[in-house]
C-alpha cells in the first residue's frame, strides 16, 4: 500500500506551528493538575468545608463556558494569538491572586475570571490545531494534543511535593508555568490561521446540528469527571474494597487516557470515526460500569481503570475528528467553541447526577449512570448511522 503523503507521525511534526501547540497543552497541563489538588488542599486546611471546595473548582467550568460562547466574535476582531495571550495573562494573575484573599465571594469571582481566561487558550488552541492539520492526520494531532495535555495533568502535583500547599509560592510557581504556556504563541504567530465567521448561529445552535457529535462529548465529560470524582470515594466505602485501589485508580486513569489516544486515532485510518466511537463506547462503558463490582482485586479494578478511563476518553478525540470533518473551516471556531460548552456543562452535570444516583444505590447507582449514558449514545448513533445522515 502506499503511504499517504501526509500520514505519518512524522509529518505530524513538521505541521508549521503543531509542536508549539503541543508543547503549549503540556504546560498548562502541568498547571491544571498542579492548581486543582492545591486549591483543595489549601482550602482543606482552612477548615473550608466540602461545599466551598467543590463550588470554587465548579464556577471555573461556568467561567470557561461563558468565554467559549463569545470567543469567535472576538477573535475575529483580535485574532487568535492576542486572544490566547490575553486569557493566559488573565489566568496568570488570577493563579496567584486567588491565595492573597480568604473571603469566598471573592474566590469565586476570582475563580470564575480564570475560567474566562483558560476557556480562550482551551477553544482558540484546539481550533488553531484542527486548522493546521490536513484531514488524514488530523485525529492523530488532536490524540497528541490530548496525551500532552494529560502528560502535564499528571506532572502537575509535583509542584505540590516540592512547595507544599499552605504557602503563596506554590501558587506562583503555578503564574510561572501559565506564563511558560504563553511563550510557545509568541513564536507561531505568523502562522496563525485566519478567521472568517460564515454561520450567525449561535456555538450552541451550530453544534447542536450534530447530535453524534454531541453524544460523544457528553459521554466523554461526564463519564471521566463522575470516574474521578466518584470512584475513590466508592472505594473508601465499600466494605470489601481494597482500600488501596483509592490511591492508585487515578493513576491507572490517567495512564489509560495517555496509552489509548493515539492508537484509537491510529484507527481512523482504517474505518470511519463513527464506526470507532460505537466501539469504543460499548468496551469503555462495559469497563466503567463493571468497575464497582471488583473493588476487592487490586489488579482487576486498576485495569478496568485503565481501558474504562482511556477509550471513553478516546471519545473526545473521535468527536473532534467527527466534528472538523463536518463543518466548514469558517464555522470551526464556533463549532469547537460549543463543543467545550457541551463539554464543560457535561463536566459540571455528570458528577452531580452520578452522585444521586450513588446516594440512591450506593451498589448500583454509578454503574446505572454510565450505563444509561452510553445507552443515550447507542441511540442516537444507531438512529443517525440508520438515517444514513452521521
Amino acid at each position: 500500500m502506499k503511504r499517504n503523503e501526509t500520514n505519518s507521525f512524522s509529518d505530524l511534526l513538521r505541521i508549521p506551528g503543531l509542536k508549539s501547540i503541543i508543547a503549549s497543552s503540556f504546560a498548562l497541563g502541568i498547571a491544571f493538575g498542579g492548581y486543582i489538588p492545591l486549591q483543595s488542599l489549601w482550602l482543606e486546611s482552612l477548615g473550608r468545608p466540602f461545599n466551598q471546595i467543590g463550588l470554587t473548582n465548579g464556577i471555573v467550568g461556568l467561567g470557561i463556558i461563558i468565554s467559549a460562547y463569545f470567543v469567535p466574535r472576538f477573535a475575529k476582531i483580535l485574532g487568535i494569538t492576542n486572544m490566547i495571550l490575553i486569557g493566559l495573562l488573565v489566568a496568570i494573575i488570577s493563579a496567584s491572586v486567588f491565595r492573597l484573599t480568604e473571603n469566598l465571594y471573592l474566590w469565586l469571582m476570582i475563580k470564575f475570571t480564570k475560567g474566562l481566561g483558560l476557556g480562550l487558550h482551551w477553544v482558540l488552541s484546539e481550533a488553531w490545531l484542527i486548522k493546521i492539520s490536513p484531514p488524514k492526520i488530523r485525529p492523530k494531532a488532536i490524540a497528541v494534543y490530548a496525551v500532552s495535555m494529560s502528560l502535564g495533568f499528571a506532572g502537575g502535583p509535583a509542584i505540590i511535593w516540592a512547595f507544599g500547599h499552605t504557602t503563596f509560592l506554590p501558587f506562583f510557581c503555578i503564574s510561572v508555568v501559565l506564563a511558560i504556556t504563553a511563550i510557545p504563541f509568541l513564536f507561531i504567530k505568523k502562522y496563525e490561521p485566519s478567521i472568517t465567521l460564515g454561520s450567525k448561529s449561535s456555538p450552541i445552535k451550530l453544534i447542536l446540528r450534530f447530535p453524534t457529535v454531541v453524544a460523544a462529548c457528553v459521554v466523554a465529560g461526564g463519564i471521566d469527571l463522575a470516574m474521578l470524582s466518584l470512584l475513590p470515594a466508592i472505594v473508601m466505602r465499600s466494605p470489601n474494597a481494597d482500600t488501596i485501589i483509592a490511591s492508585t485508580i487515578i493513576t491507572a486513569m490517567a495512564l489509560g487516557t495517555i496509552a489509548l489516544q493515539y492508537p484509537i486515532a491510529k484507527l481512523v485510518d482504517f474505518f470511519k470515526p463513527e464506526k470507532i466511537s460505537a466501539f469504543v463506547v460499548i468496551f469503555g462503558v462495559a469497563f466503567a460500569a463493571l468497575l464497582p463490582f471488583f473493588l476487592n482485586s487490586f489488579y482487576i479494578a486498576n485495569g478496568m481503570a485503565f481501558f474504562g478511563a482511556g477509550l471513553i476518553y478516546g471519545l473526545y478525540t473521535l468527536g473532534l475528528t467527527m466534528l472538523s470533518n463536518r463543518v466548514k473551516s469558517r464555522d470551526l471556531v464556533a463549532a469547537n467553541a460549543g463543543f467545550v460548552i457541551i463539554f464543560e456543562l457535561s463536566n459540571l452535570c455528570g458528577p452531580t447526577v452520578a452522585g444521586i444516583l450513588v446516594d440512591f444505590s450506593f451498589q448500583f447507582g454509578f454503574s446505572i449512570f454510565v450505563f444509561l449514558l452510553g445507552l443515550t449514545y447507542a441511540g442516537i448513533y444507531w438512529i443517525r448511522h440508520g438515517s444514513k445522515s452521521s
